[in-house]
């Protein structure tokens, strides 16, 4: 705008002293008048070709130059009357016209890809190059339990409350890992990257695998508990009556020469009988029932199964304390099934704690829930990753299958629960959704 008001500026002094001066030799010398008035005429066109030519042009250019700046990429320059300026216009015409299409294109990627992250199965958790979490999807808001998706974005994962940010934390470019959240819920994580406008944005997909995995240790762990069952109920049936026969000519003949026989004898029968018993438990895990739901008072069956641990707990100075609920609390599930979860937990935990200390139950109406909570020493996190896996045992003589009948009871009525740590307590947490 200024280099334009300069020219004509320049233009009107210019014709302006030429006529000035012409008009002095009007009366005088009327030749040299029209002689400076022709001059100023020529150097009025002269200013006119030129602003045509070289000024014209510029100012477009100018305008283009602006429309760049300020991103607009839907106007074009209009063609003025000079063939050499036209070719400027046309191939920047022309690359306005590539600007806008691949920006159309790079918009319409843009919301695919976007469309395709929010829709994606896949938890989406996006950062930027400061470890910030920048997006989350809908997918890993679910299987992350998170609510809102501000309660994350602009922080970092380790900042956040969700439940497995120590793991997710950790993770490194190129990390797969697998990861159980104490020991239930089990999540495939993978750390990758892209690159967007120059700068590198890590990112970190999230797939839930509990069914699968659940699948695969049932048909793993079914398979060998049948195979086992039936290898040691044949020797079993096969070996327990010879022994009863032995047994039995042994006690008929008193021979004090061989009376260490009749008490070996009596010790391997009741060694098979431990050996099938041992069996039996394992088969309780295959053979579990269909649950048989009616309607339940949760507060009733944490009574019951208070009495049936309470003389354990008391030899153990463990206080047991129950916090009910005031109403009653009802719940649609196998009492008898939902029962032995009950005492399969306490016993843990009074085991956990062996002397000395606190099991607290409660039960609740919103949500409706048991927890069942000791103040024993805390699980080591290798621990609480194994807890519920088939045949893990933290106890020299046992058979690892406690948890493992909770786990199915619970899944087999399609009840939510939580194992976690939490100011000191260890709790499990039965959700009755």
């Amino acid at each position: 705008m200024i280099s334009k008001f300069i020219f004509w500026l320049l233009a009107l002094i210019i014709f302006g002293a030429l006529a000035f001066f012409g008009i002095q030799y009007k009366e005088t010398n009327p030749n040299l008048f029209y002689l400076v008035e022709g001059v100023a005429v020529l150097a009025l066109i002269l200013f006119i070709t030129l602003y045509r030519r070289l000024i014209r042009p510029y100012k477009i250019i100018t305008d283009g130059m602006a429309l760049l700046q300020e991103q607009d990429f839907s106007t074009h320059l209009r063609l003025i009357p000079d063939s050499e300026a036209n070719k400027l216009i046309v191939v920047f015409n022309k690359m306005i016209d590539s600007l806008k299409e691949e920006r159309v294109q790079v918009r319409e990627k843009n919301l695919f890809l976007d469309l395709l992250i929010q829709a994606s199965p896949q938890g989406v958790i996006i950062l930027d190059f400061d470890e910030y979490i920048t997006e989350i999807n809908p997918a890993g808001l679910k299987l992350l339990t998170v609510s809102d998706k501000n309660e994350l974005i602009g922080k970092k994962i380790k900042d956040t409350n969700i439940n497995i940010r120590h793991f997710l934390a950790k993770l490194q470019q190129g990390d797969n890992i697998v990861i159980r959240e104490s020991g239930i819920t089990a999540y495939r994580c993978v750390r990758s990257s892209f690159i967007d406008r120059g700068f590198d944005h890590p990112f970190i997909l999230i797939e839930e695998l509990t069914e699968e995995l659940l699948k695969i240790e049932k048909n793993s762990y079914e398979g060998i508990i049948r195979m086992m069952a039936h290898e040691v109920n044949n020797s079993i049936g096969a070996i327990s009556p010879t022994l009863s026969v032995v047994s039995d000519i042994f006690e008929e003949n008193v021979d004090q020469k061989y009376a260490y026989v009749l008490s070996a004898v009596s010790a391997s029968l009741e060694r098979c009988r431990h050996l099938g018993e041992f069996i039996s438990n394992f088969a309780q895990v295959v053979k579990l029932p269909e649950p048989h739901k009616t309607h339940v008072d949760l507060n009733e069956l944490v009574k019951s199964a208070e009495a049936l641990t309470g003389i354990e707990c008391q030899n153990r100075n463990i206080k047991l304390d129950l916090q009910l609920c005031k109403e009653k609390c009802i719940a649609l599930a196998d009492a008898i099934q939902i029962e032995q979860v009950l005492l399969n937990v306490i016993k843990n935990a009074y085991e956990a704690i062996g002397e000395d200390g606190i099991i607290r139950i409660e039960t609740r109406l919103e949500p409706l829930s048991i927890t069942i909570s000791n103040n024993g020493p805390e699980f080591t996190e290798e621990v609480k990753q194994n807890l519920f896996v088939p045949f893990f045992t933290t106890k020299n003589s046992g058979q690892g299958i406690g948890l493992m009948i909770v786990r199915e009871i619970l899944k087999n009525h399609q009840i939510n629960f939580k194992f976690y740590s939490e100011s000191g307590w260890t709790k499990f947490e039965i959700l009755f959704l």
